[in-house]
């Protein structure tokens, strides 16, 4: 039986309610006030680490904005070290700090991305397996063509649920719960500011157990 190894983390993002600068402080620090910041992996200030954090009670912490970050904070992630499968959760493409394998739902959900974002003809042992979700991924589009690559999504995500079940269904070995029985997409939206696809995806394998994650592209 063939083993997968963990590189998709599901995580959860924690919500805030505010972010404010210290002032008076360099180098330059945010007071951040959010719900639960008692398990926290990492804060992102404009998508960058920060390097230093302190937790000052589980709804309030200070974080010391990235050197690299010239220009004004647009946006603070904090991500929690809670591995979860939910409506408000970042995956996270990366060895972990151990080698970990993976199963049920999570495997299946590992499998789902993957599938999903391989190019159709990249694998050479499996040149017609994948979804190409990545395809529109960097390239530039008129204000009216985000239509369009909400539609090649949708198209990406049908296919990766065709390609699943039929490669699951010939073989028996197979847990009910890391097999697929169906994948909706719950919502996806084109951010024409951003240029990014937010699509929010629920599985369901065939123990019935669902999985709902968002992924931002």
């Amino acid at each position: 039986m063939s083993v997968d190894f963990q590189v998709v983390f599901p995580q959860n993002l924690v919500p805030l309610s505010s972010v404010s600068y210290m002032a008076g402080i360099q180098p330059r620090t945010l007071d951040v006030i959010g719900e639960d910041f008692t398990a926290i992996d990492e804060v992102r200030v404009n998508d960058k680490p920060s390097p230093s954090i302190v937790i000052l009670s589980p709804q309030r912490m200070i974080v010391q904005v990235p050197d690299n970050v010239l220009d004004r904070v647009t946006s603070v992630t904090v991500i929690s070290n809670r591995l979860t499968i939910a409506d408000k959760n970042l995956l996270r493409f990366r060895l972990g700090r151990t080698t970990t394998k993976v199963s049920g739902i999570l495997r299946l959900c590992q499998l789902f991305v993957k599938v999903l974002f391989t190019t159709k003809g990249s694998d050479i042992w499996m040149p017609r397996m994948g979804g190409s979700g990545l395809k529109n991924l960097g390239r530039s589009f008129s204000s009216q063509a985000g239509q369009s690559v909400v539609s090649d999504f949708v198209i990406s995500v049908d296919t990766t649920v065709k390609q699943i079940i039929a490669t699951q269904s010939k073989d028996a070995t197979i847990p009910p719960d890391e097999k697929l029985m169906r994948a909706t997409l719950k919502s996806v939206n084109f951010n024409r500011n951003e240029g990014a696809l937010i699509p929010t995806i629920e599985l369901l394998n065939q123990t019935g157990q669902p999985a709902l994650t968002s992924l931002f592209l």
